[in-house]
């Protein structure tokens, strides 16, 4: 829970950024209370006094793509996202994370995000979104917090692992810990039908603090949903103007196509569509980001409201499971191990690897098993090597080396391939509907985009390249995502706003993470407050751990999420 600092801070001579997109304007920015407490052209006094010499002041950036749920237990005071200037962490992603969860399913999922989103010791101490946010309070992070409700985790309490269609015809067996579902409906009904139950608890997501909802489809359980399935969602979304949140089904062969697909799904219920890292993957396919644009283009003259969020890396990063065709990653853990196994099993997925197919398949994309890099094990071997290198330290084939590896790690194994071009990334930074995320996977020798996403911004795409301005990029990083999650009084310098902030030196920021040594902090962030209190001062962490764990209903006031275009006004 932030608490306000009582010691008043007054930044001198700063280059504000407001967070609206406009260019900087030369002022003086009082901090009191936790809050901006007022912005003039003159100087201002207070307790302590920064001079910046110039230096941009801006909003606390967004990160609006995080999987830090279990690692903000272990490191709560977040260095790698503070001195990237970030304030804020959404979590949640992809359609699987760590809430809610059936007590049936618990050891499942703990198994299962361990790759994506790492582990704690013990077993988890609870199994709804309110139980998890409470814990994640508890913690006392440094940087300000939010979650999605991921559907894979809502759809388990169902199905399971089951890749099987849902129905209201068919009776709701779950889930356990869901007494609400017991509850006579309003009209006097009990609520029996599948579909109207996972509805009702994405309602209970909500209602306990979700922002929105992130699907994931690549990703087990909820690669299993069908287009009915996801609609009746997003009514339920559209009912409080809130807004869905997706890893398309292929990113690569079919990026247009499932990208179109998405955004007709949240155009027939009427809710806003947010797109998970936005990328082109293949050389095949390098340059699509021009009919991506366009449909997004073609979407908001039909009154759409489109999103998206986006790293600036041409490696992507996932689990090493992503691989694999999705028939060879159905059912529990423990299944997708014993078929692995099999040599027939393997020659199939090699097979199917090169073979075109309707499939998000990555290793096709990557074009060479040197695309892909290793960078988590559970056992730390292999860390930094590339597929092919452990083929042939395996003296194996490569799809027989991949699987053999995750046979050996237990499923335990994350990966960064290298997929995309410079410019299709360029041209979707440049777009003012995106934002910004470092989709970062923590472990063994990380994906530099977990530590360096928003220096690499400032100093690649900002300074040497001018793809966006200044004032574009603190829009993009902290206006625009405060915007899409309802956040009415942060993303912007404003008076009365929580004095989230970041205070940078263009001319000396320096992304120094890189795939080779990935664990090497962001130069030239200088400031940052997290709630008023000075997270990180002179470039160096403070330690101070004055976070905010964010609740959609409180941030809303009420279960509907605000209209925000304050870039606009």
């Amino acid at each position: 829970m932030t608490t306000a600092s009582s010691t008043s801070l007054a930044f001198r001579d700063a280059r504000v950024l407001d967070g609206s997109g406009a260019a900087a304007f030369s002022g003086s920015v009082r901090v009191a209370d936790g809050r901006i407490d007022e912005i003039s052209d003159d100087p201002l006094d207070a307790e302590r006094v920064i001079d910046l010499d110039g230096a941009y002041l801006a909003p606390g950036f967004i990160d609006m793509h995080a999987h830090s749920e279990l690692r903000l237990f272990e490191h709560p005071e977040a260095p790698e996202k503070l001195t990237q200037g970030v304030t804020t962490e959404v979590l949640g992603q992809d359609g699987v994370s760590v809430a809610p969860i059936p007590t049936d399913l618990a050891a499942e999922w703990e198994e299962r995000v361990k790759s994506l989103d790492g582990e704690i010791d013990g077993r988890w101490p609870w199994h709804t979104v309110a139980g998890y946010l409470d814990e994640l309070e508890a913690a006392e992070p440094a940087v300000n917090c939010a979650y999605y409700a991921p559907h894979g985790n809502i759809r388990s309490q169902f199905a399971g692992f089951e890749d099987r269609p849902l129905g209201d015809d068919r009776v709701a067996a779950g889930p356990v810990d869901a007494p609400h579902l017991e509850q006579e409906a309003t009209d006097g009904e009990t609520v029996r039908g599948e579909l109207e139950a996972l509805r009702r608890e994405l309602a209970v997501a909500l209602d306990e603090g979700a922002f929105g909802m992130s699907k994931g489809m690549i990703y087990p359980p909820s690669s299993y949903a069908r287009d009915d399935e996801l609609e009746a969602l997003a009514d339920v979304l559209a009912e409080r103007d809130s807004f869905m949140v997706s890893h398309v089904w292929n990113e690569t062969d079919h990026v247009v196509e499932s990208i179109e697909r998405y955004l007709d799904i949240c155009r027939r219920a009427g809710c806003h569509a947010h797109v998970s890292h936005l990328k082109v993957g293949g050389k095949r396919n390098w340059g699509r980001s021009e009919a991506v644009v366009d449909l997004f283009d073609e979407a908001v003259e039909r009154g759409q409201r489109v999103t998206f969020d986006q790293y600036p890396y041409t490696a992507g990063s996932t689990m090493l499971t992503a691989l694999l065709p999705p028939w060879a990653r159905q059912g529990e853990s423990e299944d997708i191990r014993h078929r692995l196994h099999s040599a027939a099993v393997r020659d199939r997925i090699a097979e199917d690897i090169d073979s075109p197919g309707d499939w998000e398949n990555l290793a096709r994309a990557a074009g060479t098993w040197e695309n892909i890099l290793i960078t988590r094990t559970g056992s730390g071997r292999y860390q930094g090597e590339t597929i092919a290198d452990v083929a042939a330290e395996m003296d194996r084939e490569p799809v027989d080396a991949m699987c053999e590896l995750l046979v050996e790690e237990d499923l335990d194994v994350t990966m960064a391939d290298f997929i995309m071009s410079e410019e299709d990334i360029e041209r979707f930074l440049a777009d003012d509907r995106g934002t910004f995320c470092t989709d970062g996977i923590f472990g063994g020798k990380p994906h530099p985009r977990a530590i360096g996403t928003f220096g690499r911004i400032l100093e690649r795409y900002v300074r040497e390249r001018d793809v966006l301005s200044p004032g574009l990029l603190a829009y993009k990083a902290a206006g625009h995502p405060a915007d899409i999650l309802g956040l009415e009084d942060r993303g912007y310098v404003r008076e009365g706003y929580v004095a989230d902030l970041v205070a940078f030196d263009l001319d000396a920021v320096s992304a120094n993470a890189t795939y080779e040594a990935p664990f090497q902090f962001t130069d030239g962030i200088e400031h940052v407050l997290v709630g008023g209190d000075l997270a990180v001062s002179g470039g160096e962490p403070t330690g101070a751990r004055n976070g905010s764990v964010l609740r959609s209903h409180e941030e809303w006031d009420g279960p509907v999420r605000p209209v925000l275009d304050r870039a606009a006004e």
